[in-house]
């Protein structure tokens, strides 16, 4: 039973942080079209805070699931 609230709590987690860093990437895709780069660079930027965002996404997971403290039964 405290494996799944573990789990529920690693998602939980996971969402918010991730929420985070999405406001964050939408706020420098944002930031940098209005300080003057070029529309035609929109798309290149979304693809690369895609990749970057994913690779938070595994950087939180991973240290995640390797240092959250046990719940005591």
């Amino acid at each position: 039973m405290g494996t799944s609230f573990r789990i529920v709590d690693l998602l939980v987690e996971v969402v918010i942080l991730m929420g985070i860093i999405y406001a964050l990437f939408s706020a420098v895709i944002l930031a940098s079209l209005d300080f003057g780069l070029d529309q035609k660079y929109k798309k290149f930027i979304g693809q690369v805070m895609t990749i970057v965002g994913g690779l938070a996404l595994i950087f939180f997971l991973g240290h995640l699931i390797a240092f959250y403290p046990r719940i005591p039964h």
